[in-house]
């Protein structure tokens, strides 16, 4: 066995609406969905895959452990999504009805960056390095 991991798999989501989170990923934030099934959806964005998994199916994932949604307690966590464009970015998804908790702004490790929650609380940095 080798001293390190060869890669990371995509993280995985406890979502509470599948289909409302399928719409949110990929009609405003577009990602594409690349398989699903009644209970899970696994989408691309680029060459990064994220998995959207309903509570009830991850009971089997996680035996014996509680899971849920962060919605309504604090972050414990940031998924990035570098853009081309962070304040085009903002004004798109303001205009599609996304809730921002940070404006963008210009940070002094030289990117620009906003953020904002998917509908079950998870929090979402689009950002830029600064030119």
């Amino acid at each position: 066995m080798g001293a390190t991991a060869a890669s990371m798999g995509p993280p995985v989501m406890f979502v509470t609406d599948l289909e409302r989170s399928k719409h949110f990923y990929c009609d405003i934030l577009t990602f594409a969905v690349v398989f699903e099934d009644e209970n899970s959806a696994g989408l691309q964005i680029g060459e990064d895959m994220l998995l959207l998994l309903d509570p009830e199916a991850s009971k089997d994932l996680l035996v014996g452990g509680a899971t849920g949604s962060p919605k309504g307690r604090a972050p414990m966590g940031v998924f990035n999504l570098f853009v081309d464009d962070v304040d085009a970015w903002h004004a798109r998804l303001t205009d599609a009805g996304v809730e921002f908790l940070l404006e963008p702004r210009d940070r002094a490790w030289g990117r620009r960056t906003a953020h904002f929650s998917d509908p079950d609380g998870f929090v979402w940095e689009i950002s830029k390095e600064i030119e």
